[in-house]
């Protein structure tokens, strides 16, 4: 006859719990996974399956949860969590924002529709290119990456270890890193179409009586697509660049060290 043991299973309990904070965390902000699309339960029982498969290669401390250390470790493991899942989001963040820029650019930007991801209305251009990555961050095993790093986060930042608070500057100097190199994608098409608006602005200061409304607009409009269609590839290989980025930036400020550089 099989008899369990109170504290045995109570420290398995503990132990699980433990384990799930950081990959609950994680899964709350991570790209794809934190959608709306996502339900509720989905994420819960992905939590759970990964919790069971590290359960037995993680060491977990023998820690009161209802103590203040452990408390403390409770807040630490929701703040490791959530600072690898949000590092990927910024990603997604600044391509949204550099979809927005062009769409406001060719006059798009009164043309919406609820996003996937974050369930706000937004330009259909943002949607565009944020299924864009969504597709790249899926091919490229993007979603491999981040469950990797998060059982390698385990082995650099043990649960109840002690980390650097300098770790959320480096996050923020990584923000402006990842949001720079968004602008860098979204550059050719902004300046093009700086350049036709200007172009328009002197036709109109030769010719005055040319209606600007029905001859500017259609040609930014179409100028906007064809510089979209001619930089799609131009596109996906920033795209893929910025995820390695990201990637290389969660292993160097928060799995290598715990800290910045």
């Amino acid at each position: 006859m099989i008899v369990l043991q109170e504290e045995i299973v109570m420290g398995q309990l503990a132990a699980f719990l433990l384990l799930a904070v950081r990959i609950g965390a994680l899964f709350a902000a991570a790209p794809v996974l934190s959608a709306s699309a996502v339900s509720l339960p989905v994420r819960i029982g992905l939590t759970m399956a990964i919790t069971l498969t590290l359960l037995g290669s993680v060491s977990v401390p023998e820690i009161d949860l209802l103590s203040p250390p452990g408390v403390m470790t409770i807040v630490r493991e929701i703040l490791i969590g959530l600072s690898i899942g949000l590092l990927f989001q910024l990603a997604f963040a600044s391509v949204a924002m550099a979809g927005e820029q062009i769409a406001f650019a060719m006059g798009l930007g009164f043309a919406s529709m609820v996003d996937p991801q974050t369930g706000s209305p937004s330009p259909v251009l943002t949607q565009f290119m944020s299924i864009l990555l969504i597709l790249i961050f899926l091919i490229t095993e993007g979603h491999h990456v981040l469950l990797r790093q998060l059982a390698s986060s385990y082995e650099a930042l043990p649960i109840g270890s002690e980390f650097s608070t300098d770790m959320f500057l480096g996050i923020a100097k990584a923000a402006a890193l990842i949001f720079s190199a968004a602008l860098l994608i979204a550059a050719p098409a902004i300046v093009l179409l700086f350049l036709v608006n200007l172009l328009i602005g002197f036709m109109t200061r030769v010719a005055p009586q040319m209606n600007i409304f029905s001859v500017g607009f259609p040609v930014t409009i179409l100028a906007g697509f064809a510089v979209l269609l001619v930089s799609i590839p131009t596109l996906g290989n920033g795209m893929s660049n910025l995820l390695q980025s990201v990637a290389g930036i969660v292993r160097d400020l928060v799995l290598a060290r715990g800290s910045p550089a």
